[in-house]
């Protein structure tokens, strides 16, 4: 019993699991065959690998190489830098400027005809300007692979000569295609049809304009054609942006492409293309039919723009108590021709508050994204503003502006009590003066009644005759008091 149970569940597990890949594949119609033993595509915008073939295998990657070394002149070195070539790099073989020992170029001039002409004497003298040496270069070319994120390249030149230790893979050189497509100078480049120039001092035509023209076809060729499955066309394709091609006997057909269509751009990477009896063609033809598929197939859906507010949150400390939370980036996500845009949904998820100070711009959540409750990426959530240190009273919460409205009402009413004081001072002086004024008048009042009073009673005792005592028939006190003594 227990064994049929255990049966029963592994088939309805399958079962589960070959529906859900069923509902994958459904998405998209079946990518188409190509003849390159390496091969991926993927949406630029969002990173998203939408088709690949053996994309870790270990492949020669011819002039692709060049992209790396282009990224570090343009990393490393002024454009309008001037440049002389030695021995070594008049002496470099393949496609080339043909640059002569003691010729000079500037910057600019070489790495507009190191990525359009894939000239490798250039990439020789672009790796001992910055390194000093080819092998010191390559080292340096490594060490940048690596920080990219490449597990499985290794460089030993600057410019994709055939070395049996000099490989990479589909994977790796879509990672450095991607990152080199974020640098404005590098776009610009690998975009141009053609590039003038002026061949510098030293060259034995020194001032001569020249005209060189990308190798890469889908930019501009309209005059070569060839098959793309049952359907004859030229290689010009619509919306291409660049960016390089490769090829040695070895490598055979590589080519690293970029195409905008509307909101979508791709980037496909294939290596070793080689199934025609023109292998150059083939590297066009399989890049067409991967881009070609990869438009029909998906888009790229704007889900959410940088600067969307998602909330605020509590500042503690600071001298506002909250801060709005913002999205970090633009969200893209890449979605199937059979997807609606209510696929991609988002959950934020926001810090319960932050101290301050901080600056504009400091991680404070995040947002995932889910396609069909699948999540596929996840972004930072920001500050929107660059928050101080509040004062005293923002312990409590209390923002700056409202402390100092608190502050101010305080220093308000004790202005208010220290004049009410003052005034109340004042107004018991006031009142004692009067007090001793009205007292002062009293007495003066009294003074002057009294001495009134004492006028008229000199008066009234000035006009009152004299008295005199009489002589005879009087009362002798003296006598009486004696006669009255005895008895």
């Amino acid at each position: 019993m227990k064994k049929k149970l255990i049966r029963l569940i592994s088939i309805m597990l399958a079962a589960v699991l070959t529906a859900a890949s069923f509902v994958v594949t459904s998405y998209a119609a079946d990518p188409p065959a190509i003849t390159a033993e390496g091969a991926i595509v993927l949406d630029l915008t969002t990173g998203e690998v939408i088709y690949e073939k053996n994309p870790d295998e270990k492949l020669y990657p011819a002039s692709c190489t060049k992209l790396i070394t282009a990224i570090l002149v343009l990393e490393n070195l002024p454009m309008n830098n001037v440049l002389t070539a030695d021995a070594e790099v008049a002496s470099t073989g393949g496609s080339r400027l043909s640059m002569k020992e003691g010729e000079k170029v500037t910057v600019k001039d070489a790495v507009y005809e190191l990525l359009i002409g894939s000239c490798n004497d250039l990439a020789v003298l672009f790796a001992k300007a910055i390194s000093g040496s080819v092998d010191e270069f390559a080292r340096l070319m490594n060490s940048k692979a690596a920080e990219i994120g490449c597990t499985d390249t290794h460089f030993t030149n600057p410019n994709g000569l055939h070395d049996a230790e000099h490989y990479s893979t589909a994977s790796d050189l879509a990672k450095i295609a991607v990152y080199c497509m974020k640098n404005a100078t590098f776009r610009d480049i690998v975009k141009c049809v053609d590039y003038t120039y002026t061949r510098g001092e030293g060259s034995g035509k020194s001032g001569t304009v020249e005209t060189m023209k990308n190798g890469n076809w889908l930019l501009n060729n309209t005059t070569n054609v060839m098959y793309v499955g049952n359907e004859r066309r030229t290689a010009k394709y619509e919306g291409c942006i660049g960016i390089k091609t490769g090829w040695t006997d070895e490598a055979k057909g590589c080519l690293i492409a970029a195409a905008r269509r509307g909101n979508t751009t791709l980037l496909s990477v294939v290596l070793r293309s080689d199934g025609s009896s023109n292998g150059s063609y083939e590297r066009f033809v399989d890049t067409i039919k991967l881009l070609d598929w990869g438009f029909a197939n998906f888009r790229t859906f704007s889900a959410m723009r940088m600067g969307t507010e998602l909330g605020t949150i509590e500042v503690k400390k600071g001298e506002f108590n909250k801060v709005r939370a913002v999205l970090g980036d633009d969200i893209y996500a890449t979605l199937s021709s059979a997807q609606q845009d209510g696929a991609v949904t988002t959950k934020v998820t926001l810090d319960e508050s932050i101290r301050a100070p901080f600056d504009k711009g400091t991680v404070c959540g995040k947002l995932e994204v889910f396609i069909d409750g699948t999540k596929t990426a996840e972004y930072k959530v920001v500050t929107a503003e660059a928050v101080k240190e509040g004062g005293i009273l923002s312990n409590w919460g209390i923002e700056d502006s409202a402390a100092k409205k608190i502050f101010s009402t305080i220093l308000t009413v004790i202005f208010a009590i220290i004049a009410l004081f003052v005034l109340y001072i004042a107004y018991l002086k006031i009142k004692s003066e009067r007090k001793k004024k009205k007292k002062a008048e009293r007495a003066r009042q009294r003074a002057e009644a009294l001495e009134k009073q004492r006028l008229e009673d000199e008066q009234l005792f000035a006009q009152m005759p004299e008295y005199e005592p009489e002589q005879s028939g009087g009362y002798d006190a003296e006598a009486s008091s004696e006669t009255d003594g005895e008895d």
